[in-house]
């Protein structure tokens, strides 16, 4: 599993354009927040960290998309399945692949967040950075690269990612808005950003499940997109 693990991370940084390209856009940002956000301390470090990792956001919903779809699209998944490893394991490398390689992006978003927030900040606001910045990339990165999986087709895939965040915010506001509140807190892009931002119902009002049932809710969207990707991947063939 560690060899095909380095071998994963290796394909996907080798995706230069996707990669370096994602790395360049968040240096972008993070230049650009530093530069427009004046206030120093906890401020300038919240401010600059989320502006960072909602670039790696973008940047990894293509990088996901194109790790999970890229073998089949291109025509080498079959060459990858003839070499007898378990196909279920194939598919679980690329979830973590998508860790390892988010990793960098995430050290780059900290590292400037907390060197340029000046002021005054403590160990909460550094640990609440690091965990934000993590699970953001993390989450996203499973859930696009499971998608890849199921879509088989870079653009397609792509597309969906990016669909998936932003019309999903925007399904759940109107589910918040005309459906039901408590509905709109179990669907995905609202439990991402309640447990990104360990957010209870003391920091927003709109929030009406416990930061626990968001975890459990979160854990089981992810669950069910593993499971179909995974299934997609032992059933299909190349």
């Amino acid at each position: 599993m560690i060899a095909l693990l380095r071998a994963e991370a290796r394909r996907v940084v080798g995706r230069r354009g996707s990669y370096w390209g994602g790395m360049a856009f968040v240096a972008l940002i993070l230049v650009i927040a530093v530069l427009v956000n004046g206030d120093d301390g906890s401020d300038k470090l919240e401010a600059t960290s989320a502006a960072g990792r909602y670039a790696g956001l973008l940047s990894v919903v293509v990088m996901g998309a194109l790790a999970g779809s890229y073998d089949v699209a291109n025509g080498t998944m079959r060459y990858l399945v003839l070499t007898g490893v378990p196909r279920w394991q194939l598919a679980v490398v690329r979830l973590l692949g998508i860790m390892v390689v988010t990793i960098p992006m995430a050290l780059l978003i900290l590292v400037v967040a907390i060197a340029t927030a000046g002021g005054s900040y403590d160990g909460t606001d550094v640990g609440n950075a690091i965990w934000a910045t993590v699970s953001t990339l993390w989450i996203w990165g499973v859930v696009t690269v499971s998608i890849g999986m199921l879509m088989r087709s870079n653009g397609p895939a792509i597309a969906v990612g990016v669909v998936l965040f932003f019309g999903g915010t925007l399904i759940s506001g109107l589910v918040h808005a005309y459906i039901s509140e408590t509905l709109a807190n179990y669907l995905l892009p609202t439990l991402f950003f309640q447990v990104s931002e360990l957010a209870t119902s003391a920091d927003d009002q709109d929030i009406r499940i416990s930061l626990a049932a968001a975890f459990v809710g979160l854990a089981v969207w992810l669950a069910a997109l593993v499971a179909l990707a995974i299934a997609r991947v032992r059933r299909d063939e190349y």
